[in-house]
């Protein structure tokens, strides 16, 4: 998860290969779909069930941790999980709704995310990922360029589903709520998949979860210290710090929102890589 040295060093800075771009532009239509929604069961349910096996509820200080222990000792969920990460694999994002793109993936980056996990376990840090699916991945950038994919027939890898797609194809703050890098300092993974029906009222409350919990916001005798995602994807919440604030305050709870509206700055940021096992 960036636009500073930190960013490089986590390695999530855009991908500028070629390949990606000329084939995103083939493809600038994501979720242009217009079908209506079917009464079938939804193509996340797998996912679903995943998540509510192995997420746990929020601890003490609001952070929900998954056991990756128990599920890379089940063959039969683990085979599930990489069955789920194929089904999206084989979908025409392009036959989606706007909605419906955004929740395959984000689903899509989070699957792939607890996968990369499994295929290291035990590791204390996504960072410290070495390989996925035989390839090696691991380096001073980390994983996340390197770790490959496709959607439709389209390669990329989990830094271009986050930055390329994600956030350029469907630009809104929002989507720093629904992707999980498996650490505790990202907003919580939830217990459910992203579906189109519910995305906006979940991610909202995602935020105001997130902005209320100290990984989110801190309130200090000299200021906020805010998630380091304020800072590397500050563009995304307005530009400045003034208009993060403004973002925030969205959400606060009475004491954080008395605060800002007394005046009180960002003083600094803040981020935990451990896993969030």
């Amino acid at each position: 998860m960036f636009r500073t040295a930190l960013l490089i060093a986590a390695g999530t800075t855009l991908l500028s290969g070629l390949a990606f771009n000329t084939q995103a532009s083939a493809q600038s239509s994501y979720g242009s779909g217009t079908a209506a929604a079917t009464k079938s069961a939804s193509p996340h349910a797998a996912w679903s069930a995943i998540l509510q096996n192995y997420v746990s509820a929020p601890d003490a200080q609001g952070v929900t941790h998954f056991a990756y222990g128990k599920l890379n000792a089940n063959v039969a969920d683990t085979a599930k999980l990489r069955s789920y990460i194929k089904s999206l694999e084989a979908t025409n994002p392009n036959n989606l709704s706007r909605n419906e793109a955004i929740a395959l993936y984000a689903n899509l980056y989070n699957a792939l995310t607890i996968d990369l996990i499994i295929q290291n376990y035990p590791l204390k840090s996504i960072r410290k990922a070495k390989v996925y699916n035989g390839d090696k991945v691991g380096g001073l950038r980390g994983p996340w360029k390197k770790v490959r994919t496709s959607v439709n027939g389209q390669a990329m890898s989990l830094n271009d589903v986050e930055h390329e797609v994600l956030r350029k194809q469907f630009s809104s703050p929002y989507i720093h709520y629904m992707v999980n890098c498996a650490s505790i300092g990202c907003p919580n993974l939830l217990n459910t998949a992203w579906e189109a029906s519910t995305l906006e009222s979940v991610r909202k409350k995602a935020a105001a979860d997130f902005i209320n919990s100290p990984r989110g916001v801190k309130l200090t005798s000299k200021g906020l210290v805010v998630s380091s995602i304020y800072n590397w994807f500050e563009v995304d919440f307005g530009g400045s710090k003034e208009n993060v604030l403004k973002h925030i305050r969205q959400y606060a709870n009475p004491e954080l929102a008395a605060a800002i509206d007394r005046g009180v700055k960002i003083s600094g940021y803040d981020y935990d890589w451990s896993l969030n096992e």
